[in-house]
């Protein structure tokens, strides 16, 4: 589930470095490569498991796609590496972007021990973009999560060789766990129809739908409803018992989407596990079944089947035509539609931040990364009938975090179901942070020339095991200085600094954050970028 969100341009501009063999000069004008002057793309990488520390720095990383040729690096070249968690791309210069033709490409990141990501990007404007790549170590995934990840052969018409069956581990804590099968000689085809042929990467995932996003939240405006035929219906959700992505793709990362005959998902759970309205989910009972297509952003109804007992488990068998994020449950019924204004506060300049909203029962209804300033929406659901009587309100809690986890904003509401047509309105007003901090730096060259520059991007090494996080965008002023305000960094401490200038990384260790919460620096620009 990628997301990415409108950024600020590309270019680091350091703080206090100085380098004894490359003396600065005064009368600097920045020059860059021509392909950070198109749209740049900012993407950096995280762990899905925030504890297992840093990313690697042996990941490969390829651009494919429709519009792969159109992507370079910021020197204008296909040369694509991040550097402590952090990579540049740019589009060609000359290429436009525009909703009306996008620009779509794949970012393919691989390495060892990790399920292979492949990011799919749309461009529809020339502004600057961040894309943020969670990557997940198959040891270690997020609490929560089981994975399994397997090579299989397909042939040179998309034909599986063999059949394949891949299961996950046991969720932490339980018995759940998936299943998918696919016969031999199943011929297995991508998004638009083409076979996928080759060596190929099966990687299932499950997920613990109480500690993840799960179908309510993809209730979104843009998104198709269908049956199982593809016709549309209207909206309904689901409240998993249990959910699991399945994903195939091939070394040339073609994802495989149909099959020419049924495949098999089978959902396994412990006896005891309880439906929404609380009762003991037994053999004999009827659940629904649903999947979402992130890439066509299309929730699917795909009907129903019965429970059975298999010893000490139950198992929910569903067949399907495709491969996605698949969910079995119990259907719901829409309640509200709720409308979050995320106020955009000064003191958040360059934070993203995460909104979260929970049902009294755990179910999560939205999870979503995003900008202030926005206006954020989703529907709330209950289970319709439950013991002849409909419900007539629904609690929830709206949690809003930083990007450290630090949280900005909750508030528990109880909302009315008595018109599904009703809107609740939540001001989302941020708390000033405590750790509020101005940054001011004066650039400057050896002989004392005025200069222009233009506005700067900026990481910083938070001591959190992570590595280099994007603290945001250095605003160029009237007086030649770059300013900025940002919340990750905490006053009475010091920070190792990651800088961009014409492409290339600088570093500044150790510059200190005073109790006023102000950081001033005068920074000593290397030779080749003044004249």
């Amino acid at each position: 589930m990628k997301k990415y969100i409108n950024y600020a341009i590309l270019i680091f501009a350091a703080i206090t470095i100085s380098y004894s063999c490359t003396p600065p000069l005064e009368g600097v004008q920045f020059k860059f490569p021509d392909a950070v002057t198109g749209s740049s793309i900012i993407v950096q990488y995280s762990q899905a498991n925030d504890n297992v520390g840093e990313v690697p720095n042996t990941m490969n990383v390829r651009i494919g796609g429709k519009d792969s040729s159109k992507v370079v690096d910021s020197f204008n070249k296909k040369v694509y590496k991040p550097k402590n968690g952090i990579m540049i791309l740019a589009l060609k210069p000359g290429t436009v972007a525009s909703a009306a033709s996008p620009i779509k490409f794949s970012i393919i990141t691989e390495s060892e021990g990790y399920l292979k990501e492949i990011t799919p990007i749309e461009i529809t404007s020339n502004d600057e973009q961040k894309v943020i790549i969670k990557i997940t170590k198959i040891a270690t995934p997020p609490e929560g999560t089981t994975v399994i990840q397997k090579a299989e052969d397909a042939d040179n018409t998309g034909k599986t060789t063999k059949a394949i069956q891949i299961t996950t581990p046991a969720l932490a804590g339980s018995s759940h766990n998936a299943t998918l099968s696919i016969n031999a000689g199943i011929t297995i085809k991508d998004a638009v129809g083409s076979p996928v042929a080759g060596k190929l990467n099966v990687v299932l995932v499950q997920v613990d739908p109480k500690k993840s996003s799960v179908i309510v939240n993809k209730q979104q405006a843009g998104m198709k409803v269908v049956d199982k035929n593809d016709n549309a219906i209207p909206n309904f959700s689901i409240n998993p018992i249990s959910a699991v992505s399945a994903e195939i793709s091939n070394e040339s990362s073609q994802k495989v989407k149909t099959f020419s005959a049924p495949i098999e998902i089978k959902f396994q759970f412990g006896v005891g596990t309880k439906n929404s309205a609380g009762q003991d989910i037994k053999e004999g009972d009827v659940l629904s079944f649903a999947s979402y297509d992130e890439d066509a952003k299309t929730l699917k109804y795909e009907g129903t089947s019965t429970v059975k007992k298999n010893g000490n488990v139950l198992e929910f068998v569903a067949s399907v035509n495709h491969l996605t994020e698949f969910y079995c449950g119990d259907l719901l019924s829409e309640c509200s539609n709720l409308k979050l204004n995320v106020l955009s506060d000064p003191l958040y300049v360059g934070e993203t931040i995460h909104t979260t909203v929970v049902d009294n029962s755990g179910r999560v209804l939205f999870n979503e990364s995003h900008g202030l300033g926005t206006t954020l929406n989703c529907k709330l659901f209950v289970q319709g009938q439950i013991g002849g009587n409909a419900p007539t309100s629904s609690n929830i809690t709206v949690t809003t975090k930083s990007i450290t986890g630090k949280t900005l904003f909750t508030k528990t509401l109880n909302i009315s179901c008595a018109n599904v047509n009703a809107v609740t309105n939540v001001d989302v007003a941020l708390i000033s942070p405590i750790n509020y901090v101005k940054i001011t730096i004066n650039p400057k060259c050896d002989n004392g020339f005025a200069f222009k520059i233009g506005d700067v991007q900026a990481a910083a090494d938070l001591k959190d095991g992570k590595g280099y996080t994007s603290i945001g965008v250095l605003k160029a002023t009237a007086d030649n200085k770059l300013v900025a305000q940002s919340t990750l960094l905490n006053r009475g401490e010091k920070y190792n600094f990651m800088f961009n200038l014409g492409g290339i990384w600088y570093y500044q260790n150790d510059l200190w954050i005073d109790n006023s919460a102000e950081l001033n620096s005068n920074f000593s620009l290397p030779s080749f970028l003044c004249k």
